[in-house]
């Protein structure tokens, strides 16, 4: 779709949008409630302070939420709270009161005439002089929640004013002296109460939930047409890039993301329960969908821009250069011309917080992601990972006039910077055509396109499930990693081994890393070893791998703790599991063995030795899931490592020992575990004959091969191996101390280093500390528990 399409289909969803507002207030007589409060009793309204001093009696400070923590901050949150099941509301006039006022808000706030809404007691608030509540967002508390409605009790107060924002705009609700005033809103619109000055400010709190909604039939005629048009124009012409350049058109997109103005939740995400504008220009998408033959979802949509910007304190000189950037040609500076004047090292460059009132210049880039869809029947939702692209985007709200949820500003940084980044959570309406349903899902890594695969191989129709699944392959690689990598993977599996044709069984399995991997999948991998064949299962599980050195962080050792359980399982399953369980076996000993040479090439003991210990346990799990073959072989490797090893094959050695009722004697584990041990003990008793240290020995290791040719590493390494000599004064420049400091510190040599500032240039003094002895004590004390320990729990056979 061109650009001008797209803005014709935004400005006819602009001019259809339903008159509505996202807050409204209603005033009631006081007469039509009667408000109890166990251990206070009955409400007199209007409210004087001696009945307010007996709620604030019975209340509890109010908590607030966080993500998923629930939080008490009374520099965020300050206000009494008193839960609903302590309040009871009645009243000859109550219910009518407020059925008339939920329709009032209902039709203020643009929802359809079908919605039938519903009001449920939260809590109820007492506000005292100087108490607040800062903005914040209102969480979803049922699946049906589309608002909040605020009860405000008569009462004399001053301040204390509830403020509700959207879109930038706001409005401010004072509740009457003498009436019931109800203020109801969106409940992802951003609100905050203001401190009260005098009185006390008594609300009750209720969600706004939307129920037995049925569909409105309405027929907008002719913008319905115009709607359908835009959408086949969009479907039909080729895609417009942002930055074409003169390169060849692109073919039509598969899809059209309109995005919506309101936020949502997974819980709250349905075609029955949208708020205001977006419940009026959704159903108009969606009857232009149906003309136009197209299927329509609701997504959720993570949203970035990058702003050309400018803070609007920031002093710039002649040369249009940010003032506190000046150059500094001390050869001696450490960084200090880098400070702030709190003394805060780049406190100029990066700032996060309230950028509201920061210039927006340009647009630089924009990302948007889709992470979440409902499903085309409207039952249910699924994860998905797609990132939208220009031509396929279209809003009639743009997101710079809605209010981001994370911002962070870069200041000017030479040759780049004075850039803003802005976060948004917006929800969205994803169409595309009927005959396209299934690569549009299946770009966006949608379950639904696998089980649409595994249907057509269920009914026989072999042809059409591999020329579907062939089409997967330009896209395909990007949707294995994720929260629904393991629901695709489940999914595939099936799929791979009854397409019966071995590239596209490895283009659809090899996208996913092994940590998706799990017992629940042995039978499907026993099965799809079987059916291609070892050289084929070997090859896949390369690929679960990745690339090798890759990062993997805490999700490989989680893995690495079920491997046996996997191991195990594939082993009886039916096909041929032991052709994935021995590559799986060696895999995972490769990728531990690459992190145990890491770690050993690492001097500071301290930091090296946790990152053994964390290592054990997996070496230990390796171990149990491993082959004859493959034990044998990793036992021999270790043994051949320095004495330094023994910080990980200790911990595993204790991992073992804790789960040695599942390692079966004479198996291949319990071998290599002993063979282990016994090295362990060989290694720890040569260490204990070792003489001791001489109490006037300073001698310690050189600090490692320096590759530099820097010429200062040799008289390095003469002090360091020096038996008398523990101090060192070295007249050196900038760059020579700082080699030199971070030879030591990357050794973890028990050696300090401080510079005197005196002359040119300054002098670095190197001083041997206590530790050259106290360490080489502690590593004695620490064998000698060891010895203890494995003499007790792995005793060496007998003969």
């Amino acid at each position: 779709m061109g650009h001008g399409a797209r803005k014709q289909l935004a400005e006819l969803l602009d001019d259809a949008q339903r008159r509505g507002d996202f807050s409204t207030r209603i005033e009631m007589s006081a007469r039509a409630l009667r408000i109890e409060v166990e251990g206070v009793g009955e409400l007199p309204l209007p409210l004087r302070a001696p009945v307010t001093k007996k709620l604030i009696a019975q209340a509890r400070q109010a908590s607030f939420g966080r993500g998923e923590q629930t939080l008490s901050d009374t520099s965020v949150r300050d206000t009494w709270e008193i839960t609903p099941d302590r309040i009871t509301l009645g009243g000859t006039d109550w219910d009518r009161t407020l059925d008339g006022v939920l329709d009032g808000v209902r039709t203020a706030l643009g929802l359809p005439p079908t919605t039938v809404l519903r009001a449920e007691a939260h809590a109820l608030l007492v506000y005292g002089k100087g108490q607040f509540f800062l903005p914040h967002q209102d969480s979803e508390k049922d699946d049906s929640m589309v608002g909040t409605l605020v009860v405000s009790l008569p009462s004399h107060h001053t301040g204390g004013e509830l403020v509700v924002s959207h879109a930038g705009r706001s409005v401010v609700h004072q509740a009457s002296r003498e009436k019931l005033t109800f203020a109801a809103f969106y409940a992802d619109c951003l609100h905050e109460v203001k401190p009260v000055k005098s009185g006390y400010r008594v609300t009750l709190t209720m969600n706004l939930l939307a129920e037995r909604i049925r569909p409105a039939g309405e027929d907008d005629g002719d913008s319905v047409a115009d709607l359908a048009h835009c959408l086949t124009e969009h479907f039909t012409e080729p895609a417009e890039e942002r930055y074409a350049y003169g390169r060849q058109k692109a073919a039509p997109p598969n899809r059209l993301v309109y995005l919506l103005d309101h936020e949502y939740t997974q819980r709250g995400l349905d075609w029955n329960r949208l708020k205001g504008t977006d419940a009026t220009r959704t159903a108009l998408l969606r009857q232009a969908a149906a003309e136009a033959d197209c299927e329509a979802v609701l997504a959720l949509a993570e949203v970035k821009e990058t702003w050309d910007a400018h803070a609007p304190y920031e002093r710039f000189d002649y040369y249009g250069e940010v003032e506190h950037y000046d150059d500094c040609e001390d050869e001696e500076c450490e960084g200090e011309c880098l400070l702030d004047p709190d003394g805060e090292p780049g406190a100029e460059r990066r700032r996060s917080g309230d950028f509201s009132s920061y210039e927006l210049n340009e647009l630089i880039d924009d990302e948007i992601t889709l992470s979440w869809w409902t499903r085309p029947h409207g039952s249910g939702g699924e994860q998905i990972n797609l990132p939208v692209a220009y031509a396929e985007v279209c809003a009639t709200t743009e997101s710079k006039d809605l209010t981001p949820y994370q911002s962070e500003y870069e200041g000017y940084m030479g040759n780049y910077g004075n850039t803003l980044d802005r976060w948004y959570r917006r929800a969205a309406v994803v169409l595309w055509p009927r005959q396209r349903s299934f690569t549009a899902r299946a770009e966006a890594g949608s379950e639904g396109a696998l089980r649409e695969l595994q249907g057509h191989l269920d009914a026989g129709d072999l042809d059409r499930a591999r020329t579907l699944a062939r089409s997967l392959a330009p896209f395909w690689k990007h949707h294995g990693s994720g929260e629904a990598a393991a629901v695709l993977f489940a999914a595939a599996l099936p799929v791979a081994a009854g397409l019966r044709e071995a590239d596209t069984a490895t283009m659809l399995l090899a996208p996913f890393g092994v940590e998706t991997l799990g017992e629940r999948h042995a039978p499907g991998l026993a099965a799809a070893a079987a059916r291609y064949g070892r050289t084929w299962a070997r090859g896949a599980v390369s690929s679960w791998f990745g690339t090798v050195g890759a990062y993997t962080g805490a999700g490989r050792a989680a893995w690495l703790e079920s491997l046996p359980g996997l191991c195990t399982a594939l082993q009886a399953a039916d096909g041929d599991g032991d052709a994935m369980a021995s590559p799986l076996a060696e895999g995972a000993w490769q990728a531990v063995e690459q992190q145990l040479t890491s770690w050993l090439g690492v001097g500071r003991e301290t930091e090296r030795r946790t990152g053994m210990e964390g290592l054990g346990a997996s070496l230990a799990r390796v171990l149990q899931a491993a082959g004859p073959e493959t034990a044998g072989t990793i036992a021999a490797t270790l043994r051949g490592l320095p004495d330094t090893a023994l910080e990980c094959l200790l911990p595993a050695l204790r991992t073992a020992a804790r789960h040695q009722t599942t390692i079966r004697d004479g198996a291949p584990a319990a071998r290599a575990f002993q063979t282990l041990a016994d090295h362990c003990e060989d290694r720890l008793t040569m260490a204990l004959t070792r003489p001791v240290r001489a109490a006037d020995d300073w001698s310690l290791t050189p600090a490692g091969t320096c590759r530099t040719g820097c010429g200062l590493c040799p008289d390095l390494d003469a002090f360091l191996t020096s038996r008398t000599r523990h101090v060192m004064e070295w007249p050196l420049a900038k760059d020579g101390r700082r080699h030199l400091h971070s030879r030591i510190d990357q050794a973890g040599l028990p050696v300090s280093h401080t510079t005197r500032r005196q002359g040119r240039p300054y002098v670095l003094i190197l001083t041997k500390t206590d530790a050259v002895f106290t360490r080489e004590q502690a590593t004695r004390t620490r064998a000698e528990t060891d010895l203890a320990w494995l003499r007790d729990n792995w005793p060496r056979a007998c003969g």
